[in-house]
């Protein structure tokens, strides 16, 4: 059966439409953004059906998510813990297919493009309006007060992730201000970039500022000359010393509490029974669980979203252990806040080796690059290196993450996905 004309343009009107929408949805949490996915992804499986375009599932990624896919279902079957663990792995397959959505609309829909940018940069002003807001008021623009003077939470209210937002999308910003660039202007975008930049700085969310300077630095070389690149780190970093020098509570953010928590120096230090620093003492808790429930699923792990219910059975000496280093040691989460970490605590050895050679992979295909600009024998595809790069930072094992299986995680970074699909296929044919 093959669609008609009409009800094909309608369905496509549809996917585009809920896909726009997925940026300013992720505010709301991850239940309406995963809807939309859930609701693409059928729409599409029902145009692929009916119009008949296998070339899409022929493609590397879907047969590199499939081999995962099954995999992930093998963990769960493997697991003590079935019944929690074999939902999450059994619709994890929306992912993938959303994708796949992503990149059959964007080479279909030849005004998606132009009006996701629009959308995008909407819902971005709106966050940034109301993050400038908070800080200078203490109050949301709803009148919301925040849970801590050092972190902003603006539209997300308690959930403190108003950097991690920001810096999740905008290698998505980027990329689609160069596919869009002949409509907007260069100078209206790099300030709005900047007051980004600078937003997720004051945030208080070491993780996502740190990534996403890694990111700006991976990008820029292909951006602007180097006299440009001089003069923007020269004006960022008169900025972000002055503000840390006269704002208490960016400076208890930055300096004293990431000093306290990296390696335990600062007014609250504890030191253990050998009077040695501890490294990283805020999460060594959560990596030391996660190891020790890898050493006992070694290969398959102990099924993907476990991690909360096997860090309670975590080895009696590890936890005596960490507790003399630091009485208030946390053994126990939903994840152990770094992705690489829980890929080997719930899937083993052959999902973090998964994940990580897909990780060289990209980072090596950026190396590519960097040495294609350095020779100057080349075209460089400038969004092919910006989500390229994003999508490096987004799996960059050394930081601290939220939960790989993370539904909202999940949504930005196949949403990443599917857009490193659509451009890297336009960059091959270059």
């Amino acid at each position: 059966m093959v669609i008609k004309k009409n009800t094909y343009h309608n369905l496509l009107l549809i996917t585009s439409v809920l896909l726009i929408l997925i940026p300013p949805a992720l505010i709301s949490g991850p239940f309406i953004p995963d809807l939309f996915i859930v609701i693409i992804s059928i729409i599409f499986l029902f145009i692929f059906n009916t119009n008949k375009e296998p070339f899409l599932l022929k493609t590397n990624f879907f047969r590199l998510f499939i081999i995962y896919y099954i995999y992930l279902i093998l963990t769960s079957v493997l697991s003590d813990n079935f019944a929690e663990s074999i939902k999450p792995s059994l619709t994890y397959i929306r992912f993938g297919f959303f994708s796949l959505a992503i990149f059959f609309i964007l080479k279909n829909n030849k005004n998606f493009s132009k009006y996701f940018y629009l959308i995008l940069c909407f819902t971005v002003i709106i966050l940034i309006f109301d993050g400038y807001f908070q800080f200078i008021t203490g109050k949301n623009i709803f009148g919301y007060k925040g849970l801590r003077p050092d972190r902003l939470g603006g539209l997300f209210f308690d959930e403190l992730i108003l950097g991690s937002y920001l810096g999740k999308v905008l290698p998505i910003l980027c990329t689609f201000y160069l596919l869009n660039k002949t409509y907007f202007n260069k100078y209206y975008i790099s300030i709005f970039i900047i007051l980004i930049y600078i937003l997720i700085f004051l945030s208080g969310e070491r993780s996502a500022f740190f990534t996403t300077t890694l990111y700006f630095i991976m990008i820029i070389p292909f951006l602007m000359s180097v006299k440009k690149i001089f003069i923007v780190f020269l004006l960022i970093s008169t900025l972000f010393s002055t503000l840390i020098l006269t704002n208490k509570n960016i400076k208890s953010r930055y300096f004293d509490q990431m000093i306290l928590h990296t390696v335990g120096v600062g007014n609250l230090i504890e030191i253990d029974s050998n009077n040695k620093q501890v490294f990283l003492r805020e999460h060594m808790g959560l990596f030391s669980a996660a190891i020790d429930i890898f050493k006992k699923n070694i290969f398959f792990g102990g099924g993907i979203k476990t991690f909360r219910i096997n860090c309670k059975s975590v080895d009696k000496l590890t936890v005596e252990s960490l507790k003399k280093k630091n009485s208030h040691v946390k053994i126990c989460s939903t994840h152990p806040h770094n992705f690489y970490l829980q890929l080997l605590a719930e899937t083993g050895i052959i999902g973090f080796m998964f994940i990580f050679v897909i990780f060289i992979k990209l980072f090596f295909d950026y190396i590519k690059q960097f040495y294609y600009l350095i020779k100057k024998n080349k075209n460089i595809s400038k969004e092919y290196v910006t989500i390229l790069s994003g999508l490096i930072i987004y799996i960059w094992p050394l930081t601290t993450t939220g939960s790989f299986f993370n539904n909202w995680i999940c949504s930005i970074l196949f949403l990443q996905i599917g857009i490193y699909l659509y451009v890297s296929q336009n960059e091959s044919k270059n």
